[in-house]
């Protein structure tokens, strides 16, 4: 209960109001005391000097003082005990009240005081007892002489009495204003505490995530200033906190859909965050690597850089790497907090593979063409140099170096034919003539005109089709080019007297062209780069045959712009099918 600021506040208001009246009551009580004792003390006073003025004439010798004296006192009350009365001769003349008046000394020694110093003297009767009072007054004579003294002892007991009663109204009224102070300052307070309490149950519930807190604003004072603040801090946090949360799902989709692979390392050495990429790079699980030591998983994994390498000499972390048969590019970048102090290092690890592919079937495509155009060009140039020479004298030779020439020219003009074909189907600037065609005929067509070639090797080409073949969509004079490209492979590579089968039928929403024969075959770990540009599985031979390695490189590109695939299956010295399937229109 004592953690409560309310009760902390009534507690405080409580003992300042005790302290208060406490205090008051000290002082007040004393003060009225002093004043009664004054106020009483001056009135008895009065009332001796009025006896003394009584007595005045008759201190001279008249037989009636102590008649004066006892009517006198009779008169007092309570408030006077006893009373002496002197002549100037220090002679007892007079008596009143009780005659048993302890201290005769001092009684004495006042009246000899007041005879000598002809004034009132007025003393305690006992140390530390206001209440009892010693007061001796002089008696002057009608010509002002001093004839005698009066002494008086006064009982002021009846103050105590009035003192108590006023202690009791004082109790009385301190104990109604602590009752007053503690249901006033429970409700003071939880004016004060009631909105904190609901700023702090807010705030619980704000710390747990449910951010649409409002606390009514009650008041202008501090307190409400505070709850308009939490209202505003509120609003803030959840705006800041959704902004945050947006540049983190935004933070996450980039690293989790990035083809690049990110580990993130603390300055001990520990693994913080990886994103999907990387465990594909590596062939491992999340679990294999995250708050894992950074050192420990580079020498599983064969890397040759350590976590010092990355903070000290990130340099040096930055190579090219082969992990499980791929091209991986690393790079390092530290960095820090807000002092600019470096803690941790991202790696960044790029896969280059289809690059460095792409890269070196660049140089091998120049290299090729240099090549396919260097042969004809030298042909060409050594037998016109020779013609020139003097050799144009001999017809028959000038006739067979010309055929020579013009086969070198016809090869030249397919092999520039084929690359600016490539160079259209890349840059998709071939204009398509699409519609729908009947493939049926298309294929009986290309097989028919390719009958000639399959005779001249002595070979069988056959056409198979199902019944009710559908119309496809399609441009008629490129899928030719790409079924006699298919066919004029199948008849070169096929040996005399082989058998070449071309099928056509229904596969689902496709139509599916089939080009079987039982030829040379092509080994198994040439059959993945059939489709590159001059790829070639016997250079020599092809050479020979005719061909520019680039039928195959354009016949996909052609299925593909019509939204279909070209594979092939081979196996040396087996023959080779080639399949094609083309969508339905």
């Amino acid at each position: 209960m004592l953690r409560s600021i309310q009760w902390k506040l009534v507690i405080i208001s409580f003992l300042l109001v005790w302290l208060a009246m406490s205090i008051i009551g000290v002082f007040v009580t004393k003060e009225i005391q002093k004043n009664q004792i004054e106020s009483l003390t001056a009135t008895i006073i009065s009332r001796s000097y009025h006896l003394a003025d009584s007595l005045k004439d008759d201190m001279t010798g008249a037989r009636n003082i102590q008649e004066t004296v006892n009517n006198w006192f009779i008169g007092q009350g309570g408030q006077i005990d006893g009373v002496r009365v002197l002549n100037n001769a220090q002679v007892l003349v007079a008596t009143g009240g009780n005659p048993n008046i302890k201290g005769g000394s001092m009684i004495e020694h006042m009246l000899s005081e007041v005879i000598k110093q002809k004034k009132e003297i007025i003393m305690d009767n006992e140390i530390g007892n206001p209440y009892s009072k010693s007061i001796a007054v002089p008696i002057y004579s009608s010509e002002y002489t001093l004839v005698g003294a009066i002494y008086i002892n006064a009982d002021l007991s009846a103050i105590e009495g009035n003192m108590k009663k006023i202690d009791n109204i004082l109790t009385y009224a301190t104990i109604w204003a602590l009752a007053i102070t503690v249901l006033l300052g429970s409700l003071l307070a939880r004016t004060i505490t009631d909105p904190i309490k609901e700023v702090i149950s807010k705030a619980e519930k704000l710390a747990k995530g449910e951010f649409e807190q409002v606390v009514s604003v009650r008041s202008n004072d501090e307190v409400g200033q505070l709850t308009d603040m939490f209202n505003y801090l509120s609003d803030r946090l959840k705006t800041t906190l959704n902004e945050t949360e947006n540049e983190k799902n935004k933070l996450d989709t980039i690293l989790t859909n990035m083809t690049d692979g990110i580990i993130a390392v603390n300055t001990n050495g520990t693994i913080i965050h990886t994103n999907p990429a990387i465990y594909s790079i590596f062939d491992i699980s999340k679990e294999d690597m995250e708050n894992k030591n950074f050192d420990d998983i580079a020498k599983d994994l064969h890397w040759g850089i350590t976590h010092e390498d990355l903070i000290e000499n990130s340099d040096k972390a930055n190579n090219i790497l082969v992990i499980n048969d791929l091209i991986i590019k690393t790079n390092v970048v530290l960095f820090g907090n807000e002092k600019n102090e470096t803690v941790g290092a991202i790696i960044v690890l790029q896969d280059v593979t289809e690059q460095e592919k792409l890269d070196k079937m660049r140089k091998e495509f120049v290299a090729n063409v240099s090549h396919e155009l260097k042969t004809p060009l030298t042909t060409i140039k050594s037998y016109t140099e020779t013609l020139l020479d003097g050799a144009m004298e001999n017809k028959e030779y000038t006739v067979n170096f010309l055929k020579v020439i013009d086969s070198e020219s016809e090869r030249m003009t397919r092999l520039v034919k084929d690359l600016l074909q490539l160079s259209k189907l890349d840059y998709d600037n071939i204009q398509w003539n699409m519609k729908k065609i009947d493939i049926y005929k298309i294929v009986n067509e290309c097989v028919y005109r390719m009958k000639i070639s399959a005779e001249q090797k002595n070979q069988v080409l056959e056409f198979i089709a199902d019944q009710d073949i559908p119309e496809i969509m399609g441009d008629k004079d490129r899928i030719e080019q790409v079924i006699v490209n298919i066919l004029s492979n199948a008849i070169k590579y096929t040996s005399e007297n082989g058998k070449i089968e071309v099928s056509l039928k229904r596969d689902g929403d496709s139509i599916l062209i089939k080009v079987a024969d039982n030829g040379i075959g092509i080994p198994k770990e040439d059959l993945p780069r059939l489709f590159e540009r001059f790829y070639r599985v016997d250079k020599a031979r092809s050479r020979m045959l005719g061909g520019t390695g680039l039928g195959l490189s354009i016949a996909r590109q052609i299925v593909e712009a019509h939204k279909g695939k070209i594979r092939i299956q081979s196996e040396y010295g087996q023959g080779t099918q080639v399949f094609i399937n083309l969508p339905v229109a």
